[in-house]
């Protein structure tokens, strides 16, 4: 169904207020586990953003007319199809190991975003809505996990990558699953905090 209301929308949404992983707590798994090195999360983005993207723009196609458990199979299963050439295509690009991603690379066709988000959001949109709008929380993730990224490494180790940059102080646990979610709780609070003070104005 198309969006029948005029509410008023933002290229913005996705980047900042209404952020996948520190507004709306979608993908935090991979965001807490994976991003704690600045490669990882770099190469983890890559590959989110182009299974992701890629998957969505062909299930927009399906009929809408299709059952609800019907659509949720074939969106997974054009992941599925999607993220195998761009694994093959990925692998190396990055000088960074995909296995080092485990399980959480994989679970991209499965996640929020081609399942919960396609229904509940990006194809409740009319087309070219719909683009810009997984755009933009393409982009917000992405921006998501490779600040927690690079925030957690740096301060977790003094360095990236292995060069370190002089950092007086290390704060090892940053570079832990807790240190994910001490982060990740900041950036959502300071989100909800600017929300708060644009509804005030």
């Amino acid at each position: 169904m198309m969006e029948t209301t005029k509410k008023k929308w933002s290229f913005s949404e996705g980047l900042f207020t209404h952020n996948p992983v520190f507004a709306a707590g979608m993908s935090l798994a991979p965001a807490i586990m994976i991003a704690n090195t600045f490669r990882g999360a770099v190469t983890y983005a890559a590959v989110f953003s182009a299974v992701t993207l890629m998957s969505l723009m062909i299930s927009s196609f399906l009929p809408r007319k299709l059952p609800y458990a019907m659509r949720i199979i074939l969106y997974t299963f054009i992941a599925v199809a999607v993220y195998i050439p761009f694994c093959i295509f990925f692998e190396g690009r990055f000088d960074y190991d995909l296995s080092k991603l485990g399980v959480f690379l994989p679970m991209i066709v499965s996640g929020e975003f081609i399942t919960r988000a396609a229904e509940l959001r990006f194809f409740r949109m009319e087309k070219g809505r719909m683009i810009l709008d997984v755009i933009s929380h393409i982009l917000g993730f992405c921006w998501a996990v490779i600040f927690l990224g690079f925030v957690r490494e740096l301060f977790s180790t003094g360095g990236i990558d292995g060069t370190l940059y002089g950092i007086g102080f290390t704060i090892p646990i940053l570079n832990a699953p807790c240190g994910g979610f001490i982060l990740i709780g900041l950036m959502g609070a300071f989100i909800r905090s600017f929300k708060k003070e644009g509804r005030d104005k």
